[in-house]
């Protein structure tokens, strides 16, 4: 027993030297710095690891890489540059950038099993002409190249080079295709609709010779002479939410001014249609006939505007679409004519002002086919009965038509009421490029019936003929008012 004891502590003592020693030994100085990884040689082979064909082995990742251009000269980069192809996907070699960046291997006009990139084989080097390489274009292909022609900087890298072969291009196409996220089925609306109009309008003389030279002789002055073709004009809408498929629509249409003029210059043989081209009476009337010149001007100005409700409805699958609508609409068409005549007897004009102001209730409606999501192609049309309140003012002055034979000038105011009947139709094209905003193409055609027309011969003939007042009742003609129009309609 005592032997065991004795043993014990002869063990604890030893142990307790050799940490005192340790503990007073004098130890080298370290450096403090970050926890360093302890180098290691995975085994892949062991570990079941297969490397698809064409791939660099793993290892070759591991080891130091020195950053020279694109790959560098390190052991990457000779296995992906200079000697050895980049490969890519499926094992085919990448061509466009990356490695041959001293050009190795060109000397015989080609890049061997290289792969081209920025200040490799050129453009006209062994890659081909846009650097698509040996087995056609890689990843990047031959836009990939395109960045070296750039005369901003010579391939260096700029905005302008490096969007060739991105696809900028084809992305600024794309934009222009129509907006689809609303669906096949999207309802017609808008909440604010603007177009420009181009129209041109029935003048309601038709090519009525004015003058001739010469008794009965041949035309040199018509009515239409001074008619203008079209002219633009505006039309804007507004869509207010009126109950459940239901808006009330206001719209303004019109600001659309036609005028024009003509002139016929002779030597004392111009006749006027006011005597018949000088054969009632026989050689005319030394006011407006025998004259060195003649001449003809015209203006008409056309405003509309109408509020409705238009209850729309959806189709089976929304590709057809149709509504009805019902409201009031005024318009106002103004036609003004003026003709004049030179002679020995001094100068004559005639003028006539009349202007029509209709009121009244239309009906109507549209049908649209959604073409595909964002293009639609729709009809529409409405019309209805319009009382139409038509004034005339004619003004005609001159030598021998006043009071007694003398210069003078003759007024005459006259006004009447007529039923007019509207109609109107629309054929639209619309493209929508956003959820907010559509495009829109129309072709347009309004007609109404019974329209007082500046050019009424009716107060001319009385004026020039025996001096008094006409009493001669207004002449209606048939209004046609057509062209077509460019907008955009916005949805909030």
């Amino acid at each position: 027993m005592t032997k065991r004891v004795h043993f014990k502590r002869v063990i604890w003592g030893c142990l307790v030297a050799v940490v005192a020693v340790s503990a007073t030994a004098p130890t080298p100085a370290t450096a403090a710095g970050p926890v360093q990884q302890a180098h290691f040689e995975p085994d892949y082979e062991a570990s079941g690891f297969v490397v698809p064909a064409g791939m660099p082995a793993p290892d070759a990742y591991f080891q130091p890489v020195q950053q020279v251009g694109y790959f560098g000269n390190g052991p990457i980069a000779s296995r992906l540059g200079g000697g050895q192809p980049a490969y890519g996907y499926e094992g085919q070699p990448a061509y466009g950038y990356g490695g041959c960046d001293g050009c190795d291997g060109c000397a015989d006009g080609s890049c061997g099993q290289g792969a081209c990139g920025p200040g490799g084989c050129g453009l006209l080097g062994g890659c081909g002409l846009l650097g698509c390489g040996p087995g056609g274009c890689g990843h990047g292909g031959c836009l990939s190249r395109l960045n070296q022609l750039c005369m901003f900087c010579g391939g260096g890298g700029c905005g302008v080079c490096q969007s060739v072969g991105r696809g900028y291009l084809l992305g600024a196409l794309r934009a222009l295709l129509p907006y689809t996220e609303a669906g096949l089925s999207a309802q017609r609306w808008y909440d604010l609709s603007a177009d420009v109009m181009f129209l041109e309008t029935s003048s309601g003389t038709s090519n009525r010779v004015l003058t001739t030279r010469g008794v009965g002789g041949d035309p040199v002055l018509r009515a239409d002479s001074a008619d203008d073709d079209y002219t633009a004009g505006g039309r804007i809408s507004g869509a207010f939410i009126f109950g459940p498929g239901g808006n009330i629509e206001v719209t303004y249409l019109g600001g659309n001014r036609w005028s024009g003029d003509a002139t016929a210059t002779g030597n004392g043989d111009l006749y006027s249609f006011l005597s018949e081209f000088g054969t009632a009476p026989d050689q005319g009337y030394p006011q407006s006939d025998r004259s060195y010149q003649q001449s003809v001007s015209s203006e008409a100005t056309f405003h509309s505007g109408e509020v409705n409700y238009r209850r729309r409805t959806v189709g089976p699958y929304g590709r057809f679409q149709w509504s009805s609508l019902g409201g009031i609409r005024y318009l106002r068409f103004d036609s003004d004519f003026e003709y004049s005549a030179l002679g020995d007897d001094g100068l004559f004009n005639l003028t006539n002002n009349m202007d029509n102001d209709m009121v009244g209730a239309q009906i109507g409606g549209d049908l649209w086919w959604n073409v595909v999501p964002g293009i639609n192609i729709g009809i529409g049309g409405k019309g209805g009965p319009m009382g139409n309140h038509i004034s005339r003012r004619a003004t005609a002055s001159g030598m021998s038509i006043g009071q007694q034979g003398g210069t003078g000038e003759l007024v005459d105011h006259e006004a009447k009421n007529r039923t007019a009947w509207l109609s109107e139709m629309e054929a639209t094209l619309l493209y929508r490029i956003s959820h907010s905003w559509t495009l829109k193409g129309q072709y347009y055609l309004l007609h109404v019936d019974k329209v007082g027309y500046g050019f009424d011969t009716s107060p001319a003939d009385n004026f020039i003929s025996d001096g008094t007042i006409p009493i001669d009742p207004i002449n209606t003609r048939s209004l046609t008012i057509r062209g077509f129009s460019i907008g955009a309609e916005y949805i909030w």
